[in-house]
């Protein structure tokens, strides 16, 4: 990896995230409403549980920003502003359909996915959005949730011979 691919990384991953939710914030204060919920998404390869090989700025940069959502969380708490972020796993999507096309990808999901199967995006993460946004989370902020099926559980046989 290069330093340029490096920080292009970051600065997509981390500094954008940031200084959307920073700016939001500081909306949401201005604003005079009454707080809000900001929503980071990260990855499951920033999870302290999991290290993928090959994905060192990608997954780094993920894992700054669930920090970066429970910092934020903590400062922004008293102006009835909410953080929390959302690591994903794999999901049926535009993006995935090539891969979840192939035969050795199920029979890797089988082996390794607690669920036995890959979910969509709608419902698995969007419900757990509007459960965020919505008011019925107002004690809800500074936490990471984590939405793969269980890939990321310890005792997963990710390494295993398939």
């Amino acid at each position: 990896m290069t330093e340029e691919e490096w920080n292009n990384t970051y600065n997509t991953n981390l500094r954008g995230a940031w200084m959307v939710s920073k700016y939001v914030c500081k909306h949401m204060i201005d604003a005079k409403q009454g707080g809000g919920s900001v929503i980071n998404i990260t990855s499951m390869a920033g999870l302290n549980r999991i290290a993928v090989p090959g994905t060192i700025a990608y997954g780094t940069s993920k894992m700054a920003l669930d920090m970066v959502t429970k910092i934020m969380a903590i400062e922004l708490g008293g102006e009835n502003i909410r953080l929390n972020s959302i690591s994903p796993g794999v999901f049926k999507s535009e993006i995935t359909e090539s891969l979840v096309e192939q035969k050795w990808f199920h029979k890797f999901l089988y082996k390794t996915l607690p669920t036995r199967y890959l979910g969509t995006t709608d419902p698995g993460l969007t419900s757990l959005i509007r459960y965020l946004i919505h008011d019925s989370s107002e004690y809800v902020t500074g936490n990471v949730f984590i939405v793969d099926g269980g890939a990321s559980l310890p005792g997963v046989p990710i390494f295993s011979s398939l």
